[in-house]
């Protein structure tokens, strides 16, 4: 089992990206059996592996804690941390000044001198505050806090491009977080997909698995999503199986091989998980057959089925 790795812009990352919100968040995640995570059997087996990437965020709990913590004294790998700021201040002094205490709070618990990528974790922030955004994080590039931005999509990811694409342009904008998977190619379909590939951009594809709902059945789905969500999961099942493979092979292979796609964050419970997963990264290509398929399929999902803020009761 060999790590694949992209070089792009003077960074060499694995194509793995390890998602740490079950390190820091008991219970992450619709289809979370474990609850807590062994955060050290589970980075010490990362670190085995060869996966030198990471995605956490100032709200994954204590997450970014047991990172520093554990890679203390060690050659740091490269972390993507996210930060949120209040929507209602009122200057870009003030901005300014909880984005670098936060990204300070970040410095301090990962236990870095800099951050590698500081994404904007709510692209509306870009929305309230516009090209102040970019300003303060080129500031904080120049000051040494931070080595790159970025910005992560959230659950309305259309409009999210559609109102920052513009902002999006300035050049400290190098890294984009988005989900994408078989079920939601929003962001395919928009255009914004191909824009982030001709202006560069580190393209980071998270929700591959959305969030473990497609290895659910009608018996384990939260009941908002009944009986429709189990419909597609039965469609999911028998389009794997005509294809003769499984549907964790189909939604990796799907979103790994997009143009423009550059690292998958997936979380993992175990070690375990995290050995399935790699091995599914040299899973074959899908044919282009296969592909159309799976677009014929699921086109134009609902969007409950595809945003897991809206499955809790």
């Amino acid at each position: 089992m060999s790590m694949p790795y992209i070089e792009r812009n003077g960074l060499t990352l694995s194509r793995f990206m390890l998602g740490t919100a079950q390190l820091g968040m008991d219970n992450y995640g619709v289809n979370n059996r474990l609850g807590s995570v062994n955060d050290k059997e589970l980075l010490e087996y990362c670190e085995r592996a060869g996966i030198n990437c990471y995605d956490t965020a100032l709200e994954y709990g204590d997450a970014e804690v047991k990172l520093g913590q554990f890679f203390k004294g060690k050659q740091s790998p490269f972390i993507v941390s996210k930060l949120k700021v209040d929507l209602q201040l009122t200057s870009e002094v003030e901005l300014e000044r909880q984005m670098v205490s936060k990204a300070e709070q970040i410095i301090s618990r990962l236990q870095l001198s800099a951050i590698p990528a500081l994404m904007i974790h709510d692209p509306v922030t870009l929305q309230v505050y516009g090209p102040s955004v970019g300003r303060i994080l080129s500031r904080m590039k120049r000051d040494g806090m931070i080595e790159r931005g970025g910005i992560s999509f959230g659950a309305d990811p259309v409009d999210q491009y559609n109102y920052s694409a513009a902002l999006l342009q300035d050049d400290i904008y190098e890294m984009v977080q988005m989900p994408v998977n078989l079920f939601d190619r929003r962001l395919i379909q928009c255009g914004a997909l191909q824009d982030f590939a001709d202006r560069g951009k580190w393209v980071v594809a998270r929700s591959v698995f959305l969030q473990g709902l497609f290895f659910m059945n009608r018996q384990s789905l939260p009941e908002k999503l009944l009986p429709e969500g189990a419909e597609l999961l039965e469609k999911l099942q028998g389009l794997a199986v005509s294809e003769e493979m499984t549907i964790a092979e189909l939604a990796l292979a799907y979103v790994r091989d997009l143009q423009g796609v550059h690292c998958l964050v997936i979380g993992a419970e175990s070690p375990e998980q995290i050995k399935v997963n790699l091995e599914l990264m040299s899973c074959p290509p899908l044919s282009e057959r296969t592909r159309m398929r799976i677009d014929r399929t699921f086109a134009d999902i609902p969007r409950i089925y595809i945003t897991p803020f809206m499955w809790k009761s």
